[in-house]
């Protein structure tokens, strides 16, 4: 063999190398891709209030998963594919200890002022430059005072009620079921359920309380953005009346229940611009 077919060959023999290495790197990634696109459908809809270590080692799982078949493919001694599996859970396991052990107490008392800026509104009338403004989607109600003031009402049940606390706010709510009987309540911001249940209370941080239930959606979710403002979402029931969906940009109502969900619901074109004022609703969603 010449020197110049030597040299065509070597390259030809390089070419298809590099196209190789470029085709299985390429595939490598189409399956990166699609578990991170497994993980993000597992954990998508969830709120990362909920992220616990069974959440932790799923991920780990499928990471593992892919480093398996990738090694493999390459022909990855036994001893390396199984180090690398260990490594991989090794360290999902001891970053979710490290984070769970260093992580601050739950907040516990009133609700404290964050420095979030306060949404936009077209309630001039309502809207005054003191007191706290409750947010709920395009709807508000203003508060001006100590309290205590009945902030939300849905069809004929009271939900909410607030009260200040020297800086900071104190949130009392009452969450019904469908029969009309009373299924936890909120009391100075402390989770009481009064049948089994299966939802959990949050204090992320000073400003914020969060209920969610076993698909780790809100229940209900209030924050105080800041001295002057407090967003409201959640879920809330009266009796056998549709539930009424507080979100941050639209109210929902109507709609049909079928096992516990709702079906249907359409958004509430009405925009409820209110005064509260003690012993009288505030906010009253939900009633036709």
């Amino acid at each position: 063999m010449s020197d110049i077919s030597y040299i065509v060959c070597y390259m030809d023999a390089n070419l298809a190398a590099h196209r190789h290495g470029a085709r299985r790197a390429f595939f490598t990634a189409l399956r990166a891709a699609a578990c991170l696109l497994l993980v993000w459908a597992f954990l998508s809809g969830g709120s990362p209030l909920s992220i616990g270590l069974p959440a932790i080692l799923a991920v780990a799982m499928v990471a593992a998963l892919l480093a398996v078949y990738e090694l493999s493919i390459r022909g990855a001694a036994m001893e390396w594919v199984a180090g690398t599996v260990f490594f991989i859970l090794c360290l999902s396991g001891l970053g979710y200890g490290v984070w769970y052990w260093t992580r601050p107490p739950e907040p516990t008392g009133p609700l404290l002022p964050a420095n979030d800026a306060t949404p936009p509104t077209t309630c001039r009338d309502a809207v005054a430059s003191r007191g706290v403004v409750i947010v709920a989607a395009e709807n508000r109600l203003v508060a001006d005072g100590s309290g205590p003031f009945k902030a939300l009402t849905v069809d004929d049940c009271p939900v909410l009620q607030l009260r200040r606390a020297g800086r900071g706010l104190m949130v009392d709510a009452t969450f019904y079921d469908w029969t009309d009987d009373i299924a936890f309540r909120v009391a100075d911001d402390i989770y009481t359920p009064f049948m089994p249940l299966r939802l959990r209370s949050f204090r992320p941080d000073p400003h914020t309380l969060v209920i969610l239930d076993r698909f780790d959606q809100e229940v209900l979710y209030i924050r105080f953005l800041n001295p002057h403002a407090l967003r409201l979402r959640g879920r809330f029931l009266c009796g056998e009346q549709s539930q009424v969906v507080i979100g941050d940009r639209a109210v929902l109502v109507g709609g049909t229940r079928i096992g516990g969900v709702y079906f249907g619901q359409r958004r509430d074109r009405r925009r409820v611009c209110a005064t509260a004022r003690t012993e009288q609703p505030g906010l009253v969603l939900g009633a036709p």
